[in-house]
């Protein structure tokens, strides 16, 4: 599954580098249609995820809705700033930016946590060394599970943004 995932994402990025940008919209607004995109997607996820682990249910359903908000979020992108919109989302979300995203919101948010929405005082951007990013370059390198440091992935996410500004 991993790897089907990277041959998709690298596919589409390759395309979308190689084809002619949209000419209706500027950078700057290709730019600020992904960076609103990965704004409330990652609100979205924080709100929801927090919904779902609150009311003690399984988050298997959570993950196809989530995937399934992606998908819409992506056709959109695509439909109004071209597929290089589509791919920059993408592609800031596979090397866990959007996951920074979702802990700026906590932080933002800040609400009552009583150990089920994670705030300012409880989060696990607080922890040294994360192994649920499986899915970011990264942890595609890695055995499924294990541990990787959050320096490691943030500074990920930093080159995930260049090069999706870079694509845009």
């Amino acid at each position: 599954m991993k790897f089907i995932s990277l041959v998709i994402l690298i596919l589409m990025m390759s395309y979308a580098s190689s084809h002619a940008q949209d000419t209706t919209t500027t950078k700057l607004e290709r730019a600020a249609y992904v960076v609103g995109a990965g704004l409330t997607f990652s609100l979205l996820d924080y709100v929801g995820y927090s919904l779902v682990r609150n009311g003690n249910r399984g988050p298997g359903w959570y993950r196809v809705l989530e995937g399934t908000v992606q998908a819409g979020i992506s056709y959109f992108l695509y439909k109004e700033c071209g597929l290089s919109s589509a791919v920059s989302f993408n592609l800031i979300w596979w090397t866990w930016g959007l996951d920074l995203g979702w802990y700026g919101w906590s932080n933002l948010i800040n609400p009552a946590s009583n150990g089920r929405w994670e705030n300012r005082t409880w989060s696990g951007l607080h922890l040294r060394e994360i192994n649920w990013a499986g899915w970011t370059p990264i942890g595609l390198l890695r055995p499924q599970g294990s541990n990787i440091a959050r320096d490691a992935l943030i500074w990920q996410s930093v080159v995930g943004l260049a090069i999706s500004i870079a694509i845009l």
